[in-house]
């Protein structure tokens, strides 16, 4: 049951992005009625899904407020602007596309402008490297830094402008297979344990003990 409390926001995340994914590809594959009827459905699962949130939190700060005595609109109020917003998203069936088509416009300039940035930092790096003179490390370094600021430019400038090479539909398809991708990832995050911590603390256990045992034979 614990384990169930502690994964359901996470199982809660990764199905609604698996939902949007879905008809992303869908609304990006198909035409007319049925591309419509994606991007409607884009829009009702992001508001269903906000108000359905925001409605339980809304529920616990009542209960909070009558428990504890503290007012009630100090603890809804973040909650009432979510509410707020996915009954926006479930009236205007078109935000949700809106949205969507925003960051798909959007992300080419990042990608382009991050490129760049990517690029005069590995050149730096190669500039201090060799004024330092390590230059062999610097190049190491750089050059990674280099083939992705160059991949991520080149991709960003494919995307770019009204008749893209990559055209937004393709965009559209790929952004929603990241989306199934992640939801995927963050669901099975959720069964796997990381016994690093554990492991850790047994090592210094075992340090302590090995200390202990040291001082003892240094005494006797």
């Amino acid at each position: 049951m614990e384990f169930v409390k502690k994964s359901m926001t996470k199982w809660t995340i990764s199905l609604i992005m698996l939902v949007v994914g879905i008809l992303c590809i869908v609304a990006a594959a198909a035409t007319g009625d049925a591309s419509a009827d994606a991007y409607t459905g884009i829009s009702m699962t992001i508001g269903i899904s906000l108000i359905v949130i925001s409605s339980i939190s809304i529920l616990l700060a009542l209960c909070g407020s009558i428990l504890t005595k503290i007012p009630f609109a100090i603890a809804a109020i973040g909650s009432a602007s979510t509410l707020a917003l996915g009954i926006l998203f479930v009236v205007d069936t078109t935000l949700g596309g809106t949205l969507i088509w925003l960051l798909l416009n959007y992300v080419p300039y990042l990608m382009i402008v991050a490129g760049a940035i990517l690029a005069v930092d590995a050149i730096l790096m190669i500039v201090f490297g060799i004024t330092s003179k390590n230059t062999k490390a610097a190049f190491f370094a750089a050059i990674p830094e280099l083939v992705i600021s160059a991949i991520t430019i080149v991709l960003g400038a494919l995307m770019v402008g009204n008749d893209p090479v990559i055209s937004k539909d393709a965009q559209l398809i790929i952004f929603g297979i990241i989306l199934i991708l992640y939801s995927i990832l963050l669901c099975l995050s959720t069964f796997t344990t990381m016994p690093v911590k554990k492991a850790s603390i047994n090592a210094e256990v075992k340090e302590v003990k090995n200390e202990e045992n040291t001082e003892e034979k240094d005494a006797e």
